[in-house]
């Protein structure tokens, strides 16, 4: 079972809910017993499915209608690293590759900020999806406003940057060499 420390430091509860969903998912307990979305109002729509399409190239295949209103356009087949600054984009493909890797979500916190300079604190899930037939590394992504949205001022954002990266624990490894000693 992954480590829940990372996820639960002072996570909003959508991206507690939104990884614990994930998690119940990954390990097979696909029931109805957990909370609904109806539990979670406006959760839908902050919602995002990424495609790893090639080397720094992880392109939207699903974008929630809020998360396109935040940035004022449609972001299908636009590459998601696109949207950070220039030196945050190498973190967020490392923390990508990190959860495929080692097959947990990744969490990053970031400041949102418009042309205008006005600023919103935000929170990023990043989950592994698996299963797909043609092979691609896929993932489930919430994009979070933490502080009030109204702080733009109705404006769009236009940068992303990267405030911390959560990155999930590593995937235990079993040694490929079995050392015998004989005397």
């Amino acid at each position: 079972m992954a480590n829940r420390f990372m996820e639960d430091m002072k996570a909003h509860p959508y991206t507690k809910a939104v990884l614990d969903a994930w998690r119940r998912l990954a390990e097979g307990a696909a029931g109805v017993d957990g909370p609904m979305a109806d539990d979670y109002p406006g959760l839908i729509g902050n919602l995002f499915v990424l495609n790893h399409v090639g080397e720094g190239d992880y392109c939207f295949r699903r974008v929630g209608s809020d998360v396109e209103r935040l940035f004022g356009r449609q972001l299908g087949e636009h590459n998601f690293l696109s949207l950070w600054s220039e030196p945050d984009r190498s973190l967020l493909a490392a923390a990508l590759k990190s959860a495929a890797l080692n097959r947990g979500p990744a969490r990053v916190r970031a400041s949102g900020e418009t042309l205008d300079g006005r600023r919103m604190d935000m929170e990023f899930a990043l989950a592994p999806l698996s299963g797909h037939l043609d092979n691609t590394t896929r993932f489930l992504g919430l994009c979070q406003g933490i502080s009030p949205i109204r702080a733009l001022g109705g404006r769009p954002l236009r940068r992303l940057s990267v405030s911390a990266i959560y990155p999930p624990p590593p995937e235990p490894r079993r040694a490929a060499i079995r050392l015998v000693s004989s005397r």
